[in-house]
């Protein structure tokens, strides 16, 4: 069986690169899902892996390549969440992973939906499997992928909560940081209120950032998250709540710029 279906990967592999169509994303997604698990088929499902990733990598290198192909990145995340579902022993551990995470930063804040829903499940995915009991071995190797780009991470949640994204995707963002704050808890309170120091007090005041902070800190220390969802939809309210703070918002937050970092005064 691993013969037969190592030679129609390969064959995959070759006519997405050609064609560069999101059907051969979908289809190794179904492949995944059935032999993800099969030890004979594990070298040709890593190659896969690492190749499909690594194209469609290429392919998505801005903001703007994201909206010109939501139907590309949308199976591309979908794949990438079945992998860690089903072969996380091939996935996490691959060559590709960490520019997987750097791709979904890029598009995380994609206006399509179904392709914005797709990148928010595979971070959050991300975070979950790093902070379950099953997911130990995989914690340096997701450590290491998510430590140096978490400031960055967590200042394009905000923005996405505050504006960047609409708020019909309140729901996934408010779960993906959840998912962050519940794998590294002091960090990203470190993180957030990095970011959170960035927008100027015409928009969010002194009370509003401590009681974002405060509550995010509370679920860090496993709270409900019932305080959590109710403070983040007082966020994105109160950022929202006009053209200009939301503008200015995003002009502090500037949630498009990977490379922006914060300079502590």
């Amino acid at each position: 069986m691993g013969v037969t279906i190592g030679a129609m990967l390969e064959e995959v592999q070759v006519l997405y690169r050609q064609h560069n169509q999101p059907c051969f994303l979908y289809l190794s997604s179904e492949v995944i899902k059935i032999f993800g698990s099969d030890p004979s088929c594990a070298s040709y499902l890593r190659s896969l892996i690492e190749a499909l990733f690594g194209h469609t990598a290429e392919l998505l290198k801005t903001i703007q390549d994201f909206t010109a192909r939501p139907d590309l990145a949308d199976d591309c995340f979908l794949l990438a969440s079945r992998c860690i579902r089903y072969c996380p022993d091939l996935f996490v551990p691959s060559s590709i992973f960490s520019s997987l995470i750097d791709c979904s930063m890029i598009g995380a804040t994609v206006q399509h939906r179904d392709a914005c829903k797709s990148i928010l499940t595979f971070l959050s995915d991300v975070f979950d499997i790093a902070n379950c009991s099953t997911g130990d071995k995989y914690r340096p190797i997701i450590d290491n992928a998510v430590l140096s780009r978490g400031a960055t991470l967590t200042r394009i949640l905000i923005a996405s909560l505050a504006g960047a994204l609409p708020s019909s995707r309140l729901d996934e963002v408010t779960y993906v940081l959840l998912a962050l704050t519940r794998a590294y808890r002091i960090k990203v309170l470190e993180w957030a209120k990095e970011s959170i120091s960035l927008i100027p007090p015409t928009a969010l005041t002194e009370v509003e950032c401590s009681r974002f902070l405060n509550t995010l800190s509370e679920a860090a220390s496993g709270s409900d998250i019932s305080a959590l969802t109710e403070t983040l939809e007082e966020l994105s309210d109160v950022c929202r709540r006009n053209r200009m703070v939301q503008e200015i918002v995003q002009g502090a937050l500037r949630p498009l710029d990977l490379n922006f970092t914060v300079v502590s005064s």
